[in-house]
């Protein structure tokens, strides 16, 4: 895990994702602890976060052209439209709980999305410290 430390954290973190969410709709923990989408929007800001930084700043794609700095920076640009197209597509395919609530609903998962990418530097320079 030394050498892509990055790429192992998103991918365990959407490995966990992958678990999560479909218990909580089989279990429909989404619609009795209100918190639970806040988590799994916060996890994956977490692994979007780090698989940016994989892709802007640990792979060969961009080969060291692009400082840490200006990675973190894409990162949260990144999680950020990411976020929003999936909040799109909550939105045509009809999976919002409420429609007079929608914008709150919005408003709350962009801020767990933005807040996992913000966490995301704090830990990567753990990372890069060892």
């Amino acid at each position: 895990m030394k050498k892509y430390p990055f790429l192992y954290t998103s991918l365990v973190l959407v490995f966990l994702l992958g678990i999560l969410h479909p218990v909580a709709i089989a279990f429909y923990f989404y619609w009795t602890t209100w918190w639970l989408d806040n988590v799994l929007h916060f996890l994956g800001g977490l692994s979007l976060g780090f698989l940016s930084l994989y892709i802007f700043y640990e792979s060969s794609f961009f080969a060291g052209k692009v400082s840490f700095s200006k990675a973190i920076f894409i990162s949260l640009v990144f999680v950020m439209i990411l976020g929003g197209v999936w909040e799109v597509f909550e939105y045509v395919n009809g999976l919002t709980q409420s429609i007079e609530k929608y914008s709150l609903d919005v408003i709350h998962d962009l801020l767990s999305d933005a807040l996992g990418a913000i966490i995301v530097p704090l830990i990567a320079k753990r990372f890069l410290k060892s």
